[in-house]
């Protein structure tokens, strides 16, 4: 009977072990597929990091800013002595706030009028409907260009002053 239980228990035993072998097998597999895909992502990401780096090495970039604030400022201080300072009293000024009033009008405007002519010609590219180039294909002959509008537009303005 002895023999029997002992037996048995190696039997237990030995089951216990092919499962715990079986269990770790598993566990095994599955971290080194895990260690794969992390040095796949990790040789994606340095030659993205060299690659970078490269291109950062072969073509630096240097960005000129003209630095125009000084003009601005003294235009903007001279406009204000003057307009402060006139002595041709307050028909001038009122002269001068309307003609100002008028610009900025103006410049809302065309800014409003670019805006419509830039969406036109991209939707008109993302048809298909204007060339490379800018020219309208020959089946749109009779239409005109963002370029033709914008030259009717500003002579359909006028300039205006004081």
């Amino acid at each position: 009977m002895r023999d029997s239980m002992q037996t048995m228990t190696g039997r237990v035993r030995e089951r216990w072990d092919a499962a715990r072998i079986n269990s770790l097998d598993r566990r095994n597999m599955r971290l080194r597929d895990e260690v794969s895909q992390l040095k796949t992502q990790l040789e994606d990401e340095r030659s993205e990091t060299e690659d970078l780096k490269e291109a950062l090495r072969s073509s630096p970039k240097v960005v000129n800013v003209k630095k125009r604030s000084g003009f601005l400022r003294v235009l903007v201080i001279g406009g204000a002595a003057y307009l402060l300072g006139t002595r041709a009293g307050h028909e001038r000024y009122d002269q001068i706030v309307e003609w100002v009033r008028s610009m900025r009008t103006k410049m809302e405007r065309k800014a409003d009028e670019v805006a419509s002519d830039v969406e036109a010609t991209a939707s008109q590219v993302s048809a298909g409907a204007v060339g490379p180039s800018g020219a309208t294909t020959p089946g749109q002959a009779g239409q005109t260009t963002s370029r033709g509008t914008t030259e009717q537009r500003s002579n359909a303005a006028g300039p205006s002053r004081p």
